[in-house]
């Protein structure tokens, strides 16, 4: 009985992303949902209390992923750097920044759905928060480096906002324009090479 259970919810999911690529959310039909993956709309709603609840379980996986990578930007990643350890730091947010792009493609549909289908559901300002939270933690680093005079200037937080801005809407571009991995990986790594050495050099920071 458990086997089935889960059978019918795979089902109803992989008919649910279907339906919402195609049709987007607002668009989208719980009763076609329900006829695609041969099942009844009782048994659907057995699983599913309504159209949000499909959508998010389709994306929820790829917001926590998201999130995760975007708390490295958070001071408290930063706490033990120094001067001698900063190109040890460059590389590894580089090396994060390319398994982040890899997860994308790995996940390409859910990304898809956020960032394109997603109107009229929970997460349809999904860009503008993660956005918005990057922003932060980038204030609050780029802040606590200069207390830290590991930076030597300050940035405004309208110039912190842009850069942030402009590395999220990077990987946003990706999903919009469906750009193939290769071409993304050049893209994204020219991104954050042009806002790395950018920051440092609006912070007072000298790296090789």
């Amino acid at each position: 009985m458990a086997d089935s259970s889960i059978e019918t919810k795979k089902k109803l999911l992989e008919s649910a992303k279907k339906e919402f690529l195609e049709k987007g959310f607002t668009g989208a039909s719980l009763r076609t949902i329900a006829a695609n993956a041969g099942v009844t709309t009782g048994a659907m709603y057995r699983h599913f209390k309504d159209k949000d609840a499909f959508f998010c379980a389709l994306v929820d996986d790829a917001i926590a992923v998201t999130k995760q990578v975007i708390m490295l930007a958070d001071p408290k990643n930063h706490e033990n750097i120094d001067m001698e350890q900063m190109q040890e730091h460059i590389d590894f947010e580089k090396k994060s920044t390319e398994d982040f792009l890899n997860y994308v493609y790995e996940n390409f549909d859910a990304f898809t759905l956020l960032f394109r289908k997603s109107a009229g559901s929970t997460h349809e300002h999904f860009q503008e928060d993660i956005c918005d939270l990057y922003t932060k933690n980038c204030e609050k680093t780029f802040a606590w480096m200069y207390k830290q005079k590991i930076a030597t200037k300050k940035v405004s937080p309208m110039t912190i906002h842009f850069m942030a801005s402009t590395i999220i809407n990077a990987f946003c571009d990706i999903v919009l324009h469906n750009m193939p991995q290769k071409d993304a990986k050049k893209y994204v790594s020219d991104i954050m090479e042009f806002t790395s050495y950018g920051a440092y050099k609006l912070m007072g920071i000298k790296v090789e």
